[in-house]
């Protein structure tokens, strides 16, 4: 590919990391006329890199990220600060541990640091606790000069955290972020319940603690699972409830980084979790009725 396109491409994403454009607004912004900004759309489009929207009656479009969680975009800056925090953390697990961390280690530790630092990176509360939407491969370049306090700390944490298997750190993070859903979700994980007396307070603490946009969908899982058994629903919790709850929170956890555009990446994804918890949670009821 030509220099010129390449630089128009590169031009055209960075316009669109500031959220969906219209082609008009594309083509101010990148210097280059409406037919030449709609053909390198179509192209784009076509290459699964944008995706087309409506928005107030206008044809607009975003940037989709192929290699992040959910295709969402990363800013260039955070981009670079997040591969070479990646790199670090690497680089002092195989030193200390002679081994590379696992996603969940890389992903606490980058959690911790960017809380400490006030990066404002693109993290996220999901399934199994804090996660970065750029996705850790343990192979990442030293793309940006990193503070010495910020590697020290890296190099501190790895320390820390590298030495947990991942269920045990995940319950540490829980109790550090002091986060009361994910506790309880741990304890679900973890306890036999054998009587609805012993289930029943949780399951209130679950519709609680939920996001308000899924208590009718829990509302429902609690009350097919006093009408069956804990034995019979907890399947249905871990594969298809849980996921959706956790998805919900993970968009709402990263609006401050992304605004209200996240909910063009999110919303049929969650629509369809939705979906298939409904579908379960409808079979447990009829399974008891």
């Amino acid at each position: 590919m030509e220099k010129k396109a390449i630089k128009t491409i590169n031009s055209i994403k960075k316009t669109l990391e500031q959220g969906p454009k219209s082609i008009n607004e594309i083509s101010q912004s990148s210097k280059i006329n409406w037919r030449t900004a709609k053909q390198y759309l179509e192209l784009l489009k076509q290459q699964n890199v944008v995706k087309e929207t409506e928005i107030k009656n206008t044809r607009s479009f975003f940037y989709l990220d192929n290699s992040n969680y959910f295709k969402l975009y990363t800013k260039e800056k955070d981009k670079k600060t997040i591969s070479s925090i990646y790199f670090q953390i690497t680089k002092f697990c195989r030193e200390k541990f002679n081994k590379d961390p696992t996603k969940t280690q890389a992903y606490k530790i980058l959690w911790r640091i960017n809380n400490e630092f006030k990066l404002n990176l693109p993290i996220g509360w999901y399934l199994y606790g804090p996660c970065c939407v750029q996705i850790f491969n343990s192979n990442e370049n030293e793309e940006a000069e990193l503070k010495k306090e910020i590697m020290a700390k890296i190099k501190s944490n790895v320390e820390e955290l590298c030495r947990y298997e991942n269920k045990d750190l995940q319950k540490i993070i829980y109790k550090e972020g002091n986060q009361k859903l994910y506790l309880l979700k741990e304890k679900l994980v973890t306890t036999d319940f054998k009587t609805k007396d012993e289930i029943n307070p949780l399951l209130m603490d679950l519709i609680k603690l939920s996001p308000a946009e899924c208590t009718e969908t829990v509302t429902d899982f609690a009350r097919a699972t006093l009408l069956s058994s804990w034995d019979n629903s907890k399947e249905c919790f871990f594969d298809y409830l849980w996921p959706y709850i956790a998805l919900i929170n993970f968009r709402n956890s990263l609006k401050a980084y992304y605004g209200e555009n996240i909910n063009l990446y999110f919303d049929e994804e969650i629509k369809e979790t939705q979906k298939e918890a409904q579908l379960q949670i409808l079979s447990l009821i009829k399974q008891f009725k």
